[in-house]
């Protein structure tokens, strides 16, 4: 099967910065100068960026190849 080069480097690109979330997220819980909001709000943070660059690449991105 044949799939266009967008095909395959939208997994990879999402799967990338879902990396990099999680690696947030991690050095964001181990933090010890943070207080308990400050970590939830920077995890809820974290989270949601994500999903926008995720969303952006399955819904915006196909756009600029067409």
């Amino acid at each position: 099967m044949q799939f266009p080069v967008r095909v395959l480097l939208a997994p990879v690109v999402i799967g990338a910065f879902v990396g990099i979330g999680v690696w947030g997220i991690f050095a964001v819980l181990r933090a010890t100068g943070m207080t308990q909001s400050q970590r939830v709000m920077a995890v809820g943070g974290i989270v949601v960026l994500t999903a926008a660059i995720a969303a952006w690449v399955v819904f915006v991105w196909p756009a600029y190849w067409d």
